[in-house]
């Protein structure tokens, strides 16, 4: 598996809000949990 670093500019309510709903304390895990779970997730927008 290769790993790639990823940065990203997100506004602090949006990492607030995705904290709560991941239920992770930090913002690494609460974004790699959201990005497990879009490419897992089998609805499509």
């Amino acid at each position: 598996m290769k790993l790639v670093h990823v940065q990203s500019v997100l506004p602090q309510e949006d990492i607030i809000a995705l904290k709560e709903k991941t239920g992770e304390d930090s913002i690494k895990e609460a974004i790699s949990r959201a990005v497990y779970h879009y490419l897992e997730c089998d609805r499509v927008d």
